[in-house]
């Protein structure tokens, strides 16, 4: 059985969506499929803003399957970013979005058509079975309608997050915003039509979709790769660390955090020299650094930032944690994909605040750690566990996490794919 997957995202690019497609990349062809990858050809320093993408198409087969990797096709905002560079940004960003708004009907001003044109001749001289696209960018979701209209084969759509449904967007008051999100919703629908199956991240996102296009869905967790071990002595320090690792969203409630260290420092509760607060990565997103940074002065030498790093070095720094922060938001629920890194790493993750939805039930029901419900609770747990009435240990009961691991959810990517 052969399988043909559209990304955008794929190694050495250092994301979550890179290394969605590249589990399964990597894990497939032992289940009895044979995946044929086709993404960007990637080159870049994983922590640009503007990674770069190589001018040659390049094509692999290796004993996982079969990889081709193309070069960014030319749009006009493309070409006046090479010649003019940064300057000039208002007009970049203006032609920039119009090539966004015209990609949907008109393929010629997407950056992204070399993918759909390789897919189409891989499929042309091949047998395939079947199509997954992984959004985003969403207007791969254009290109699996395509294949399957042409080449009649079974599509499945892949979203790593909500299009429509994204949360953040939909709670934006900028017009531009909201007006793509109107726009592009209707290529959404229209694209959703032709779908044979939504494929999702989480139980949520996948019911939502279920219901607002009335097609069958399914879920494929992110996971983990494997458990993570440290060759860290405990250390004898009073201090505690806490680690927050990627972006953090508007909606996401860390002043929930912030303000309870502030006023157990104010009371005298807790000594500020025995806690730190760390935000790896979160220098790349600098509105966001400045929202935990200057949140009081009270935290200057409590909590910090650093540059987005390699995933190994975030692993090694939270190996070295002593608890996990995830951060919830008061309109949606939702797992988090550092989530899966933090079980990884084997470290007690704390929930702030309770979300009552499924990243509490995930954490409570697998004992991960804690989910403060208010304030007032996560400053009590703060004291038990800064005055040691709360073990410093790592989770330790293993049981069923397993299943979340990248391996098991590629077993069951296999078992929908077979299906068909």
């Amino acid at each position: 059985m052969k399988v043909v997957i559209l990304c955008n995202d794929f190694p050495p690019i250092n994301s979550i969506g890179a290394e969605r497609p590249y589990s399964w990349y990597f894990y497939l062809k032992e289940l009895g499929i044979t995946p044929v990858v086709i993404t960007k050809n990637w080159v870049s320093d994983p922590n640009s803003k503007f990674p770069f993408v190589d001018s040659n198409t390049t094509k692999e087969s290796t004993d996982k399957g079969f990889l081709i990797r193309v070069s960014d096709a030319s749009t006009p905002s493309i070409l006046f970013r090479n010649i003019f560079g940064n300057k000039l940004s208002i007009f970049r960003k203006a032609l920039t979005f119009m090539s966004k708004i015209l990609s949907f009907p008109f393929s010629s001003f997407d950056q992204h058509r070399n993918i759909y044109k390789q897919a189409n001749t891989y499929i042309q001289n091949n047998d395939v079975d079947l199509v997954i696209t992984s959004g985003e960018p969403f207007i791969l979701f254009k290109y699996g309608r395509l294949l399957k209209r042409t080449h009649k084969i079974h599509w499945i759509a892949d979203y790593r997050d909500g299009w429509y449904l994204n949360h953040v967007f939909s709670i934006s008051n900028n017009f531009i915003t909201r007006f793509m999100r109107w726009y592009e919703f209707k290529f959404e629908k229209k694209y959703m039509k032709a779908v044979d199956l939504i494929l999702t991240v989480d139980p949520q996102l996948s019911s939502r979709l279920n219901s607002l296009f009335n097609k069958k869905s399914a879920v494929v967790y992110n996971g983990f790769w494997k458990f993570y071990e440290t060759n860290k002595v405990d250390s004898q320090s009073e201090c505690l660390v806490f680690n927050h690792t990627g972006t953090l969203t508007i909606g996401q409630r860390v002043e929930v955090l912030l303000q309870s260290i502030v006023e157990l420092i104010k009371s005298e509760k807790i000594d500020s020299k025995k806690i730190k607060v760390n935000f790896i990565g979160l220098d790349f997103f600098p509105a966001q650094a400045n929202r935990v940074l200057n949140y009081h002065p009270l935290l200057k030498n409590v909590v910090s930032t650093t540059p987005r790093v390699p995933k190994n070095e975030a692993i090694e720094m939270n190996l070295n944690a002593d608890y996990m922060l995830n951060f919830t938001d008061s309109d949606i629920s939702a797992i988090y994909a550092k989530t899966y890194d933090y079980i990884a790493c084997k470290k007690p993750i704390i929930v702030v605040p309770c979300d009552n939805g499924i990243l509490s039930e995930l954490v409570l029901n697998h004992n991960l750690g804690f989910v403060a419900k208010s304030k007032d609770d996560l400053k009590n747990l703060l004291c038990d566990i800064l005055n040691d009435k709360l073990q410093k240990n790592k989770i330790s009961n293993l049981e069923g996490l397993n299943f979340f691991t990248r391996k098991s959810q590629a077993i069951e990517l296999s078992k929908i794919i077979h299906d068909f």
